[in-house]
């Protein structure tokens, strides 16, 4: 299966440390070697970068994390194909427009019989996979609830998730640009960072950064991924059946299954 990345902030952070510790997943540390992809929120916009080549191969990966490019969010996709072929249009993250905000997507699983979601045709996929097909559905029930907070968000997309997940594997986070909402079906952590900052350590590259280097002392940041990135002990794990969100660099919401919340 591929594997996700997330970031929300309080303001503009560094991306590149995350990054360059994450793609080795793509290729070295793991076997997602069918392209990657990365969206950025930043101050200026949405911005994405989409590669077919295994992310440790590629030089456009190597540019992302050179540039360690400042964002308010960030969501990462390291591909292992099993719907869909090896293409550009197939790579995550995939993107929709609703009510005036670019929405952004990514998925880890695989579903079967996902054809039986019914599109509406308001939004269309570009590409042949599952996952993207799911994100039009999702949208679909998300323009139908006319939700606009985020925890009728949050709600909405825990139940649709444990819909999906009887469907299979569905581990995604979604961002409007303002909130990150993730859901578990079998395997999700996260990480909130604010100061004081201390030195950590990539558990993929190895690589040692000094964070008060990197940060004011008012910088509020999460990290999402399939598994924790860092040797800091502070990861959490999400419950399956869970669904978060995620403002302002802090989780602001969460909706739990009622076996979780007993």
């Amino acid at each position: 299966m591929c594997e996700l990345l997330g970031m929300n902030a309080n303001k503009p952070v560094e991306t590149g440390f995350s990054w360059r510790g994450f793609k080795h997943r793509g290729g070295v540390n793991g076997p997602h070697r069918d392209g990657f992809g990365v969206g950025f929120y930043r101050r200026d916009g949405y911005h994405d970068f989409h590669d077919v080549r295994a992310s440790v191969e590629s030089p456009l990966a190597d540019l992302l994390g050179q540039d360690n490019i400042p964002a308010l969010i960030m969501l990462g996709h390291l591909r292992q194909a099993n719907e869909g072929s090896v293409e550009i249009r197939n790579t995550y993250p995939f993107t929709q427009a609703m009510k005036g905000r670019r929405w952004c997507y990514t998925m880890q699983g695989q579903l079967e019989e996902f054809e039986v979601l019914e599109l509406s045709g308001r939004f269309t996929p570009l590409g042949t996979t599952d996952g993207e097909h799911v994100f039009c559905w999702l949208m679909d029930q998300l323009w139908q609830a006319e939700c606009d907070d985020v925890s009728g968000v949050c709600e909405l997309l825990r139940q649709c998730g444990d819909r999906l997940s009887r469907m299979g594997v569905f581990n995604m986070m979604l961002s409007d640009g303002r909130t990150l909402y993730t859901y578990c079906s079998k395997k999700m952590c996260w990480l909130t960072r604010r100061a004081p900052f201390g030195t950590v350590t990539s558990l993929d590259s190895g690589e040692h950064i000094d964070l008060e280097a990197h940060c004011d002392s008012d910088t509020v940041y999460t990290l999402l991924a399939t598994t924790p990135l860092t040797s800091e002990s502070d990861w959490q794990d999400m419950h399956p059946g869970e669904a978060m969100a995620f403002c302002n660099g802090e989780r602001c919401d969460v909706s739990s299954p009622e076996a979780v919340l007993a």
